[in-house]
């Protein structure tokens, strides 16, 4: 039901939140591949694998962005900067049912079993290395080569986090949630997070590009504006009564968050964009328990997200504007939730 309590007046244009922290700095380069201009998606992403030896392309000099990546090919991507020829030329065999001797991609496939970046036998008796990558296998496999635990890593955050990424029960769970907090996925335009999707070469490259520079601790202004881009979700929302979209926009919100907060614990901008997006999640669960006649619940929620938001502009004073806005609503949803329980029902 909608009514006067739970419409925000806050909208999107209160939001200039500053989440600034490394500026971008444009360098001219000559393009290593002929269908990777300047200007390309995938042209940075092509370009640093290129240096790394990651992906080299195709004879003709091109790189193909949009050619379909099956899971043989993927775990060649992923495996082979992590092997040396000589431990890939003893790698003989494997107990996959459908990897046999002088297939090319036996050595990747077995070093990958070996290793646990996929499972084996008795689990899976077959690789189905000609089957197309799909992105949530593709995020497992990379996560586990780089032994990036995402099983433990942020394991106490168990919410939904888009529409087809809803149980934390799922197989993939884990993977598109640490994919999210090292950046290297976010929210499609259809609000979806398509962990089904099958994933092409440009697709692959800018996943394994954003990962390894997570690595590296440069994808934190990444975060920080994805962190940014969802708190405006939040409002939009939660203006239009959708407290669902708002709930999963609070939760990829955190988690963008706390990746940046991960890798670069101590700097300031960071530590005040974590408990923004701590509060911008209280005020969603605050609206929840509105809608669920909880009001003691909303009275307490609002309380914890004004005071996230008076430790947010301490920690970085540039965030004084979007603190003193959620502080508003905060204070606005209490003031509301105290009058309505003292109303006769």
């Amino acid at each position: 039901m909608r009514n006067s309590f739970w419409k925000f007046q806050a909208g999107c244009t209160v939001l200039a939140l500053s989440f600034g922290l490394l500026s971008a700095r444009a360098h001219a380069q000559t393009a290593s591949f002929t269908d990777l201009s300047p200007d390309h998606p995938v042209y940075a992403a092509g370009e640093y694998l290129k240096s790394k030896g990651i992906i080299s392309g195709y004879s003709d000099g091109s790189f193909k962005p949009d050619k379909g990546v099956i899971r043989a090919e993927a775990i060649k991507i992923i495996v082979a900067p992590l092997l040396d020829s000589a431990s890939l030329a003893q790698i003989t065999t494997s107990p996959f049912s459908d990897v046999k001797q002088g297939d090319w991609f036996l050595g990747y496939v077995e070093a990958a079993r070996q290793n646990g970046i996929v499972d084996g036998p008795p689990e899976k008796t077959a690789f189905n290395g000609g089957n197309p990558v799909l992105k949530a296998e593709f995020f497992k496999m990379l996560q586990q080569a780089h032994s990036a635990k995402p099983l433990e890593t942020l394991s106490e955050i168990q919410l939904p986090l888009a529409p087809d990424v809803g149980s934390p029960s799922d197989w993939f769970y884990p993977y598109m949630r640490y994919a999210i907090a090292s950046s290297m996925t976010m929210i499609g335009a259809d609000g979806l997070l398509r962990p089904d999707r099958p994933l092409t070469r440009g697709d692959c490259a800018l996943i394994l590009h954003r990962f390894l520079m997570y690595k590296e601790g440069r994808r934190t202004q990444a975060l920080l504006s994805e962190a940014e881009s969802e708190i405006i979700i939040i409002l939009g929302a939660l203006d239009k009564n959708d407290i669902v979209t708002a709930e999963h926009a609070s939760a990829r919100g955190l988690l963008a968050a706390r990746g940046a907060h991960l890798i670069k614990p101590d700097e300031p901008i960071v530590q005040g964009a974590l408990k923004t997006a701590e509060a911008f999640r209280a005020l969603v669960r605050a609206y929840r328990a509105g809608l669920n006649k909880d009001y003691e619940q909303v009275t307490k929620l609002a309380g914890d997200a004004w005071n996230l938001s008076t430790r947010a502009k301490e920690l970085a004073p540039n965030l004084a504007g979007i603190s003193d806005q959620v502080q508003k609503i905060a204070k606005g949803m209490a003031d509301s939730a105290r009058t309505l329980m003292q109303t006769p029902q």
